[in-house]
C-alpha cells in the first residue's frame, strides 16, 4: 500500500515502510506503487514455489516412510547375520636399558600398524598382510594423574570371527615385536657391556700390582653397580620387552546394528525427501513446456 502524509510518500509492504521523496507527485506515487507490486509478486512466487515442494513431499509421504523402513530393516537383517567377533589382547611391557626405554611406546604403536611389521608377522603364521592388518590394532596404555600421565604398557589386540585365529594373530604380532626389540636391546646395552669389560680389566690390573687400596675399592664398587644395571635382576633398571600375561580371547561379541541401522534410515530419508521434492521439476509428456 502507498500513501502520502505531510508531503511525503510511503510504501508499506509486509511491515516494511519505504520513503520515496519529500514531495508527493503523481510520478512518485506511480513508481512507489510499481515497486511495491513487484516486491509483492516476488514474495508470492517464493511462497508458491515452497508450497509446491511441501506438497510434493506430502504426496510421497507413504513412499518415503516405506523406503526408510525398508532400508532400516535390510540393514538390521544383514547386521544380525554377521558372525560374532572374538578379540584376543596381548599386553606387552617395553624393554629398558639403565631405566631408559629402548623405544618410545607411541613409536612402537605406529610401527605395529606399519606395512613392514605386519608383513613380517603375517609371514610367520602364513596369512596375507591385508588379512592381518584388518585384524591387528595397537594402543598405548597410560596411567598416572591427569597432568602427568605416562605410558606403562602396550596393548596389542587381534579381532577375528574365530577364537583360535584371534589368539594366533595376537601371538604372532607379539612375537614379531619381541624379536624386533631384542635387536634394539642388544644395541642399546652394548656400550654398557663394554664399560663393564673395561672395569674388569682395570680391576685385574690393580690386583696384579701394588696400588692404592682406595682406588681398588672404588673400581670394584663401580664394577658392581655396572654389573647390576646390565643384568636383568632389577626390572626397573634393565629388562627386555616381554608379555605381561598370557594371551587369551575375550567373550564373543555380536556386531552392533543400531548405529548402522539408524545411519541407513537417515540416508534413505534424505534421498527420498530430495527425490520427492525434485518431482516438481518433472513435466508430464504433452504438458506446458514440453517439446
Amino acid at each position: 500500500m502507498v500513501r502520502c502524509l505531510g508531503g511525503q510518500c510511503f510504501g508499506e509492504h509486509y511491515g516494511l515502510r519505504l520513503l520515496v521523496r519529500k514531495s508527493c507527485s503523481p510520478v512518485d506515487f506511480l513508481l512507489s506503487f510499481i515497486f511495491m507490486a513487484s516486491s509483492n509478486n516476488e514474495v508470492n512466487q517464493e511462497e508458491l514455489s515452497l508450497d509446491k515442494y511441501v506438497a510434493a513431499v506430502w504426496r510421497a509421504k507413504w513412499l518415503i516412510l516405506a523406503g526408510v523402513i525398508a532400508a532400516a530393516g535390510i540393514t538390521a537383517f544383514l547386521s544380525s547375520r554377521e558372525p560374532a567377533q572374538h578379540r584376543a589382547v596381548a599386553h606387552l611391557k617395553i624393554g629398558r636399558v639403565w631405566k631408559q626405554p629402548i623405544e618410545d611406546p607411541y613409536i612402537t604403536e605406529r610401527v605395529i600398524n606399519s606395512g613392514g611389521f605386519l608383513k613380517e608377522a603375517a609371514a610367520q603364521i602364513g596369512v596375507s598382510q591385508h588379512q592381518l592388518k584388518r585384524s591387528i590394532s595397537a594402543e598405548t596404555i597410560i596411567a598416572g594423574p591427569r597432568r602427568s600421565r605416562y605410558p606403562i604398557l602396550l596393548s596389542l589386540a587381534a579381532t577375528t570371527d574365530n577364537r583360535d585365529d584371534s589368539i594366533r594373530y595376537a601371538q604372532a604380532a607379539a612375537d614379531a615385536l619381541i624379536a624386533r626389540h631384542a635387536d634394539i636391546f642388544n644395541e642399546a646395552i652394548k656400550p654398557h657391556l663394554e664399560q663393564e669389560r673395561r672395569l674388569e680389566e682395570r680391576r685385574k690390573e690393580l690386583l696384579a700390582q701394588p696400588a692404592s687400596r682406595d682406588l681398588l675399592i672404588k673400581i670394584e664398587n663401580e664394577l658392581d653397580e655396572v654389573r647390576l644395571n646390565n643384568s636383568l635382576a632389577d626390572a626397573n633398571v634393565t629388562e627386555k620387552t616381554h608379555l605381561v600375561d598370557a594371551i587369551s580371547a575375550e567373550s564373543a561379541v555380536k556386531p552392533g546394528f543400531l548405529r548402522s541401522t539408524a545411519a541407513a534410515a537417515l540416508i534413505a530419508a534424505v534421498v527420498l525427501f530430495a527425490g520427492a521434492a525434485m518431482t516438481v521439476h518433472i513435466r508430464a509428456p504433452g504438458g506446458p513446456g514440453s517439446a
